[in-house]
């Protein structure tokens, strides 16, 4: 099969890989991005000008020489441009500015009132969305692009292309054009995906795209995994990958608000915490106003309350099975953990490890676990936007076959 890629998109794919080289590496040389790349000097050289006249690339400076010449040094100006992230969960959001490398400039961490009523809570989601954006731009500094978009990473089934929510299983909103009732509030672009599959992006990003295979799960009341296959989130046909939360675990187990019996969530996420308790003859958690299920939780169990702690064991328990069954099906280089319930990494990786030494196959039983980034859902929905708009590669319109 020949592929065709006319001359325009080529300029943009070189342009694309140079900038990302140059957003990945501190500092460089033109002569390095070379040899590194493949393309040829003459080549390389027309994209740094340009990159330079542009604002997103400067030099600063002159390297060590080998013999010849000194390299000029240049690098990525990370503030050249801005993108707000904003990480929405059922009774709670987090609104953060990055400048375009994903460092954090600005956070801001927001209780969203829960409603009953579908239309209610869409609202005030809406206005509180609003409201969080205009505060956050009050904090974005002076830069040649300003703030590029919105990233909004939302806990459900979404369609990353269209901005259009399927399904936000546990206030049980459906088939919701999100994306345009909030254009309607917010002339700045949007742009939305699930929260596991920004979390995922976050990851990926944060490694400087070292690893090609990386599986992120975040774990809160729901869980989702956001999928990096070969270097690209996988979203599948119709954007529903990634739903391992209703992976079954127990075939005749409880049944879960989707209408399946034993799946995933309903034995490892923060919810199922409140029914270890109860099991064990806790009593049921009083949450402060002022706090959250996770937060009460944790303070128990640091402060050496032996039901918290073996409920979260339990949780680990079954966090390690599910992760184990899907290790076993995709063999990535890494498994990250986000979400709520990644602050009890100290109860609960322990158990994970333990579960995955017995339940995994062959070099998955030593996959490289670890916790995710703080705030990762948030910041990858950032780095979304950016790599949508300064980084943006051709579309497949460009390329023909």
């Amino acid at each position: 099969m020949n592929i065709n890629v006319d001359a325009a998109a080529m300029r943009r794919i070189n342009r694309s890989t140079v900038l990302q080289l140059l957003r990945d590496n501190r500092t460089t040389s033109r002569i390095d991005i070379a040899q590194i790349t493949g393309l040829n000097k003459a080549t390389v050289s027309y994209i740094v000008d340009e990159l330079i006249k542009e604002q997103l690339v400067e030099e600063i400076g002159y390297g060590s020489s080998s013999g010849g010449r000194k390299p000029v040094l240049i690098k990525f100006n990370a503030n050249a441009a801005y993108a707000i992230g904003i990480d929405i969960q059922i009774s709670q959001m987090t609104t953060i500015v990055t400048n375009a490398r994903g460092d954090i400039i600005y956070k801001r961490n927001r209780r969203i009132r829960f409603h009953e009523e579908e239309t209610t809570y869409k609202a005030h989601m809406l206005d509180v969305i609003q409201s969080e954006v205009d505060t956050a731009t009050l904090s974005v500094p002076k830069s040649p692009y300003g703030i590029t978009g919105i990233g909004i990473a939302l806990p459900g089934i979404v369609n990353f292309k269209t901005g259009y929510v399927h399904y936000l299983p546990n206030v049980q909103i459906a088939n919701w054009d999100f994306l345009y009732d909030i254009q309607k509030k917010i002339s700045i672009p949007v742009y939305i995906d699930n929260d596991a599959n920004c979390g995922a992006w976050c990851e990926f990003s944060r490694r400087n795209n070292r690893l090609k295979n990386l599986i992120h799960l975040h774990v809160g009341i729901g869980i989702g995994a956001g999928l990096i296959l070969d270097g690209q989130i996988y979203r599948g046909k119709d954007g529903l990958a990634g739903e391992f939360g209703h992976m079954t675990i127990s075939a005749m187990g409880l049944e879960c608000a989707c209408g399946n019996y034993g799946c995933f969530e309903e034995y490892a996420s923060e919810r199922s915490l409140v029914r270890y308790i109860r099991e064990s003859g806790g009593e049921k958690p009083m949450i402060a106003d002022d706090s959250t299920l996770i937060d009460h939780l944790l303070y128990e169990a640091q402060h050496d309350n032996r039901v918290y702690i073996r409920a979260f064991h339990t949780l680990g328990q079954y966090l390690g099975i599910g992760i184990a069954n899907i290790v076993n099906g995709l063999n990535p280089d890494q498994v990250t953990i986000g979400g709520a319930i990644s602050r009890a990494a100290t109860f609960i990786l322990p158990e994970v490890e333990r579960v995955l030494h017995h339940r995994a196959i062959l070099a998955n039983k030593a996959i490289d676990l670890t916790i995710a980034t703080n705030d990762a859902a948030a910041i990858g929905a950032s780095l979304l936007v950016i790599d949508r708009t300064l980084f943006a590669m051709p579309t497949d319109a460009d390329i023909t076959t």
